[in-house]
């Protein structure tokens, strides 16, 4: 539903709530005079106050009774009946012709998009009736039938007559039976050979952009090695942005997101001359830079003038402008130095480069980056986040949650194996992302994760920096108690899985008499 919005005075909001209904004089005029609800905001920063308005007309002088705001020119007369408090709504919770709000500095007419809650269905209530038929069929015969199977059987079953369905049910039971893990056994271990036994078939390999020599993806066994490390940063971090359905196939706002997403520098577009005689700095702008970035003299004067601490001086002819600190000194003229590289200018902090191309299966645009800052560029209106993605597992993991980040981590690894031509079950490979982040965070698989956090001393010590394991166990008197792999075959015991699990006591012979 559509509404009014509009920046103004507590004073103000206090004078028109104390005689309602009241006539309201403003200093703008909506063309929508059918909108019945308004939401006013006294910092900028949030909508502190919502008026139920009765009615919309234009602005009579001889009217008496109106209540006009000071030092304006009335245009517009609202009509409110009811006026009251309410808990600081976000600006962001409002749309105006298709984006987010995101300052409040006059008015608008805004739509106020809200989340509705639901109760999710059941899983079972989703599943089609037909595949719920064949899973009970082979619930009755005494096995449990995956539902992707099911999907399969389900065109079978249409041609085939009863006899021949029952029998197909019974092969996929004995098919089933053979496939099943055993009790105890070490899934570990084997998950471990899966992965890396075809890691050794690996290519150390990078993948790049045709076209865009700078840009390129890790692969290979090196991206495989980041992905088990749970490398904070990783060596090449890229995303890949899909647009909303409005924006998608428009040129215009896809070289403008470009524009908004790509990171620039004042290095990037200027050079900067200090000399140390005078003590200041000149920022020299380079046309060609400026035109390759689309970035025009303003804004580098705009991005300076917001740095503290410093004295921004331009010249008439907008060609340089000169830094003074304001505090003279050599180790604070090299500081603003510093600072002033790295000043940005424009742009998502974290995203180097972005270009844009056509996808050919749906021809729409997707822009792919060099860099990732996954928060920031959600935030962006016109971005899809459902579909937007980055190889950033950390990153996921911290913006989306955890369940986001164990299904990176899964599809990250079996997208590396597949691009060099490798087949892992993907059992495998969830198995390593369940490992990876049960605890609740992304834990590597080496020494500062999973295998240095083991509670057997003998099994750290066996892994890496052994005398430091034993040394510290040793101090602080601490107890192995024998139940892992490493530790049985250290102390040259049977390991504690598959038929070293089971245990046979002889109770000997009842006394018959």
């Amino acid at each position: 539903m559509k509404a009014l919005v509009w920046k103004d005075t507590k004073k103000n909001m206090e004078s028109l709530g104390k005689n309602l209904p009241r006539k309201y004089a403003v200093n703008f005029s909506p063309r929508d005079q059918s909108i019945k609800e308004g939401f006013i905001s006294v910092d900028g920063k949030a909508f502190t106050f919502r008026a139920v308005i009765d009615s919309i007309s234009p602005y009579d002088e001889t009217d008496q009774s109106v209540l006009k705001k000071k030092n304006i020119s009335p245009k517009t007369v609202l009509e409110i009946t009811v006026l009251e408090k309410v808990d600081p709504i976000p600006l962001i919770e409002f749309k105006a012709s298709g984006k987010y709000l995101k300052e409040m500095k006059t008015w608008n007419i805004a739509e106020r998009s809200q989340t509705e809650m639901k109760e999710k269905e059941a899983y079972a209530g989703t599943i089609p009736k037909d595949i719920n038929e064949i899973v009970e069929d082979a619930r009755k015969i005494g096995f449990s039938l995956p539902l992707t199977v099911a999907d399969d059987v389900l065109k079978y079953k249409k041609s085939m007559d009863k006899k021949d369905y029952l029998h197909l049910l019974k092969r996929l039971q004995e098919d089933i039976s053979k496939k099943e893990i055993d009790p105890h056994e070490a899934v570990g271990i084997i998950a471990a050979q899966s992965i890396g036994e075809p890691g050794t078939q690996m290519t150390m390999r990078t993948f790049h952009f045709a076209g865009v020599r700078e840009m390129n993806v890790t692969l290979g066994l090196p991206r495989l090695i980041e992905i088990v490390d749970a490398r904070r940063i990783p060596s090449t971090p890229s995303m890949t942005i899909y647009l909303k359905k409005e924006f998608s196939k428009s040129d215009d706002s896809v070289m403008s997101v470009v524009k908004e997403l790509e990171n620039t520098s004042l290095i990037d577009v200027a050079d900067i001359v200090t000399n140390v005689a005078e003590m200041y700095l000149t920022v020299k702008p380079n046309a060609e830079r400026m035109k390759e970035r689309i970035v025009v003299f303003n804004d580098i004067l705009d991005a300076t003038e917001k740095v503290k601490g410093i004295t921004v001086i331009k010249d008439d002819k907008d060609q340089e402008i000169t830094v003074k600190p304001q505090q003279e000194s050599f180790k604070k003229l090299y500081q603003v130095q510093e600072q002033l590289k790295t000043l940005t200018i424009k742009g998502i902090p974290g995203i180097k480069r972005a270009i844009a191309r056509i996808d050919p299966s749906t021809k729409e645009w997707v822009i792919y980056t060099q860099g990732s800052n996954l928060k920031d560029v959600l935030e962006l209106d016109e971005v899809d986040g459902n579909r937007t993605y980055t190889n950033d597992i950390i990153e996921i993991a911290t913006v989306l949650g955890i369940e986001a980040g164990r299904n990176a981590i899964f599809m990250e690894s079996q997208r590396t194996l597949q691009e060099q031509g490798l087949e892992v079950d993907q059992r495998h490979l969830m198995l390593m992302a369940d490992m990876m982040t049960f605890g609740g965070g992304v834990r590597a698989v080496g020494r500062q994760g999973i295998s240095g956090r083991k509670s057997s001393v003998l099994a750290r010590a066996a892994f890496e920096i052994t005398t430091k394991h034993l040394l510290r166990a040793g101090l602080i008197g601490e107890v192995d108690p024998l139940s892992g792999v490493a530790e049985n075959i250290i102390v040259g015991q049977p390991i504690t899985l598959g038929t070293g699990a089971v245990n046979l006591v002889y109770k000997g012979l009842k006394n018959t008499k």
